[in-house]
């Protein structure tokens, strides 16, 4: 029988290759537009390919100087990476990717009666370099 994957790596923000704080959830969306090109004669003759764009939310937990060293890189516009931190096996689906050049664009946080307060951060990242395991 196969082993139960178990969920020991977690996506951390990174600053100059230096752990940060490990991310607790992270919301990606790819953005590729393609456009289609009409003519006069006929719909669709060819496409028109867009700026591809990705963007992700991450929320963290708000304990420590965490969320103000984050703040700190949002408000001097601070770029900065996501990386994977694998404590032991390999169970994630990609073996690793690489969000780089990465930049805060909004901070929200939420405060709960029971538990530890998070704050969401609204990012964009200019390069992503996937690899398959």
């Amino acid at each position: 029988m196969a082993d139960a994957l178990k969920w020991d790596t977690r996506l951390t923000v990174m600053l100059n290759g230096t752990p940060v704080t490990p991310i607790d959830s992270f919301n990606p969306t790819f953005n590729v537009p393609v456009q289609p090109l009409h003519s006069l004669e006929a719909d669709n003759v060819a496409h028109i390919v867009q700026p591809q764009t990705f963007t992700f939310t991450m929320a963290v937990k708000a304990i420590g100087a965490v969320v103000a060293t984050l703040t700190g890189l949002a408000m001097s516009n601070t770029g900065f990476s996501i990386g994977v931190q694998q404590a032991k096996g390999s169970d994630w689906t990609f073996q690793n990717i690489a969000f780089n050049d990465c930049y805060i664009t909004s901070i929200a946080s939420s405060i709960v009666i029971d538990g530890v307060p998070t704050t969401t951060f609204n990012c964009v990242c200019l390069q992503t370099v996937p690899t398959k395991a």
